[in-house]
């Protein structure tokens, strides 16, 4: 038997911060390993596993559907795509014996959960027999770090407006090994160079800095660092109940037919502005359109792009993600049904 523990990552970072782009560009790019990457989905959302397998249907060569609702994309990259819909720790003993398909795990943690709850989960006994962290990598938003915030649709971090925010941002920063600073394009260029003291005015530690732009860092520079990470904490003493604080979340799922595309941005820009929605995303059906368009908003900032053709027998339908705090659904939904054609 092989017991050769597999190198993992555990990427974290707040609501909208770059963690899907990173870890869709990380599956695309050739790095010479087969890496599987491990994203957890709401139970009536596949959202987040959908951009990350990529462009095109016929990247996948076949799809495993595990018990408790987990399943593994295989894609032909020789990559795999792990969406985790209810027992994560199922999931990894899934891959754990596949070490011969595996090179390299990637774990992405909901922006809303402390990334130290998923070290515990890791050091059981069971699992640290099969894994080691080779690294803790942390997303921060550049644009928002810019401006001192933590988020581009939250106060200031130098103002206590939600002190669970900030005590979440700040456990994402305090466990890194690496801190990668995202979408550094969209800060103008004189303001660029200040990014890493703001940062470094953040942090109580000193991790390695990364300046990233279009969700693009080369995998040499995350691959091999050989942390372990989880012989840093004490994360025997973590109480899990305590530590999650994703129950301070409010995440809606809206489900519409054919939308105006214009009319669904204003519609989403109006619930920013109302309501506190820190995450917007997912697929809109356009009329007349045989492509599917990706929908992307993080604070007033919306992207759309074209990511594929509907598949033949796909339903086809705009599926968006709402996420955020005391959401009014009822009036969420209502504004929304409005870009419906």
């Amino acid at each position: 038997m092989n017991r050769h523990k597999i190198p993992t990552t555990l990427v974290t970072g707040f609501l909208g911060s770059g963690k899907t782009t990173l870890l869709s560009n990380m599956l695309k790019q050739p790095s010479g390993k087969r890496i599987a990457v491990v994203v957890n989905v709401p139970l009536e959302s596949g959202i987040d596993s959908e951009i990350l397998r990529g462009t095109d249907l016929d990247a996948l060569d076949k799809v495993e559907r595990l018990p408790l609702g987990n399943r593994i994309y295989h894609l032909r990259n020789g990559c795999l795509c792990c969406a985790v819909q209810n027992d994560f720790s199922h999931m990894m003993w899934e891959l754990a014996n596949r070490t011969d398909q595996i090179d390299h795990v990637m774990i992405e943690t909901p922006g809303t959960e402390l990334p130290i709850t998923f070290l515990k989960r890791l050091n059981s006994n069971v699992l640290a027999e099969k894994f080691t962290i080779d690294s803790v990598v942390t997303v921060a938003d550049g644009p928002a770090l810019s401006e001192g915030r933590y988020t581009s649709a939250s106060g200031r971090v130098s103002q206590r407006v939600d002190s669970g925010l900030q005590f979440l941002y700040q456990a994402q920063l305090d466990i890194a090994d690496v801190v990668l600073i995202s979408k550094t394009d969209l800060v103008m260029p004189v303001l660029r160079k200040k990014l890493h003291e703001k940062l470094k005015a953040l942090l109580t530690h000193s991790p390695d800095i990364i300046s990233m732009q279009h969700g693009l860092v080369s995998s040499d520079l995350l691959f091999n660092r050989g942390c372990n990470s989880e012989q840093r904490f004490e994360i025997d003493k973590v109480d899990l109940d305590e530590a999650d604080l994703s129950q301070g979340f409010d995440s809606i799922m809206v489900k519409l037919g054919e939308v105006d595309s214009d009319l669904l941005v204003s519609r989403l820009q109006m619930l920013i502005h109302e309501q506190s929605v820190y995450r917007a995303k997912g697929f809109a059906q356009l009329p007349n359109k045989m492509m599917r368009q990706v929908v992307q908003g993080v604070g007033s900032r919306i992207n759309r792009s074209y990511d594929r053709r509907w598949g033949a027998d796909e339903e086809r339908s705009t599926r968006l993600q709402i996420i955020g705090r005391d959401l009014d659904a009822e009036r969420l939904m209502a504004t929304l049904r409005v870009a419906e054609v």
